[in-house]
């Protein structure tokens, strides 16, 4: 009799597996979760802030091949989009974002960051270009830094150098070519509960951005606060851009919210930096 029920337990479970497996469908045609994993190091560095405090840093590359077709995308996207002509990142900003996904393997498979396109199937993601999701870093539960899209040489070799690196543009929901992504993972459905770990490495994070970038970054901003129209549009005008693809951006997202957003500012400016928030909240 026990046998009897069980079975038909597993019978009424096996829908719900596949319908969830249906709406979360793995996009790994660039690489596989497992395949990046095992190509993965640990980079540290180390800098100084401007109260003259001395800084380390782990960051755990797992870098996402940059394929052909990707540069064909990214190069179609900044130029349909912003009527611009180049894959490289002009870094004036930061901004924070969260997946809302679960853990680090399920937002990076069902996010198309490991795909070589966007699905048709995302409305008007899909409809402002093909070119995937993406960020620079990504940062889990327990703070660990993960390195998704490093700096390179204009070769595409890795490079940490602070006179030679470069960016590639990332497609971090309504990509910009002035702002570097910085992912955060959240639990499923949930934008906005980030960790302490995660703000503590998310605060370092930026201050050793601000400091590689020689100053070249002013503002940091969490996803949430350009969702307003009229913020957008002074975001655009600060960096003299326009885009062309305006009707098809995102305007609903709650990723990272302002509590969280605030205590990462705080911890960023605490040894002096002048980097401030390019929003007023």
């Amino acid at each position: 009799m026990k046998k009897y029920f069980r079975a038909l337990l597993l019978q009424a479970l096996v829908p719900f597996a596949l319908h969830g497996q249906q709406k979360y469908p793995a996009l790994i045609n660039i690489i596989s979760f497992e395949e990046l994993q095992k190509k993965s190091f640990e980079r540290k560095v180390e800098w100084t802030n401007p109260d003259g405090s001395k800084e380390k840093l782990a960051i755990k590359e797992m870098t996402i091949p940059f394929t052909k077709k990707l540069k064909v995308l990214t190069m179609e996207f900044v130029h349909d989009v912003y009527g611009l002509d180049s894959i490289w990142l002009n870094p004036r900003m930061i901004v924070f974002h969260a997946m809302g996904d679960g853990d680090l393997k399920t937002s990076l498979e069902v996010s198309s960051f490991l795909n070589d396109e966007m699905p048709d199937a995302w409305g008007n993601l899909s409809k402002a270009g093909k070119l995937p999701n993406g960020a620079h870093f990504i940062i889990d539960r327990d703070g660990t830094i993960v390195c998704l899209s490093p700096p390179v040489l204009k070769n595409g070799l890795t490079s940490f150098e602070l006179e030679n690196h470069h960016w590639y543009v990332k497609r971090h929901q309504d990509g910009n070519p002035v702002a570097i992504g910085v992912e955060n993972v959240t639990p499923k459905g949930n934008y906005t509960d980030l960790t302490e770990a995660q703000i503590k490495s998310n605060a370092q994070l930026a201050r050793w951005l601000t400091w590689f970038e020689q100053g070249e970054i002013k503002f940091i901003a969490s996803h949430h606060q350009f969702n307003d129209d009229k913020n957008y549009d002074r975001f655009l005008n600060t960096f003299q851009l326009y885009n062309y693809k305006k009707p098809f951006r995102t305007r609903a997202r709650k990723d990272i919210g302002t509590r969280a957003f605030s205590e990462i500012f705080n911890q960023v400016k605490k040894p002096g930096n002048p980097i401030r928030p390019f929003f007023d909240n």
